[in-house]
């Protein structure tokens, strides 16, 4: 996320950058449940799978609702370079993500 503001500026970059983040969308139904099923154990993977996806389900819906709101707040919200703030605060969200997963531990039994 945060090179994707400035490698979408060229064409193919652009390209390569949305083929990048394509190919790894679909890892995410993969992805998932076997992490959902690792967390909380096979045996309510089915019933907190269903939360998992609903929160991905309003993250798809709310997220670019958001990023609009942001991009157009600022300041020449009629240029790319409004886009920025979304930008940044998706990949510092991204950052933080990561840093969380490894820090959280399964629930105890």
């Amino acid at each position: 996320m945060l090179l994707l503001f400035k490698l979408g500026g060229g064409t193919t970059t652009f390209i390569i950058a949305a083929a990048i983040i394509g190919f790894n969308f679909g890892g995410n139904f993969a992805l998932f449940p076997a992490a959902t099923a690792d967390f909380f154990g096979n045996k309510t993977v089915g019933k907190n799978y269903g939360f998992i996806f609903f929160a991905y389900g309003i993250a798809g819906i709310v997220g670019p609702q958001i990023a609009g709101l942001f991009k157009d707040a600022a300041a020449g919200a009629e240029t790319p370079a409004a886009w920025l703030t979304p930008f940044l605060i998706a990949g510092i969200a991204c950052i933080l993500g990561a840093i969380i997963i490894l820090f959280i531990k399964p629930p105890k039994k």
